[in-house]
């Protein structure tokens, strides 16, 4: 997580930007009333002041920050964005596309086994059907 020594300070919100994230994610804490802008410009300030080479830990805890500042936005996205409207009745059933899944599944699954089964026994040449002949009949008299 970010730097420990890093708090956010908001007006619904003052402490450590994991505990913030943590609080919304489990919504003890309303996403739209915390300002994203502000919560930036607090950590590149706080970059400023720390004008250090930047090594190897500073470059943790930046991606660190960059990990949360994502998600903090992906969910803010999702709290403002309007829902997508709910599937019509004439849609096909949540049940049967599980079922077609699991039997596209069950598909790939019972071939993978057999190319494993295949490698398993040293043949690694995997030749595809070959084509009927096609017998070509000479030219008759009336062609």
């Amino acid at each position: 997580m970010p730097n420990p020594s890093y708090h956010v300070s908001l007006s619904v919100f003052a402490g450590p930007l994991d505990l913030l994230l943590h609080l919304i994610e489990r919504d003890e804490l309303d996403i739209t009333a915390v300002s994203l802008a502000q919560v930036t410009g607090q950590y590149l300030e706080y970059l400023t002041q720390m004008q250090s080479a930047l090594d190897e830990a500073q470059g943790d805890a930046l991606a660190d920050f960059l990990v949360v500042a994502a998600k903090l936005l992906w969910i803010k996205s999702r709290a403002l964005l309007p829902k997508p409207p709910a599937p019509e009745r004439d849609e096909e059933d949540p049940a049967e596309m599980l079922a077609q899944q699991l039997r596209e599944y069950r598909r790939f699954k019972l071939a993978a086994q057999a190319l494993r089964q295949r490698e398993e026994a040293h043949q690694p040449m995997y030749a595809r059907a070959a084509l009927a002949p096609v017998l070509l009949r000479p030219p008759g008299p009336g062609a």
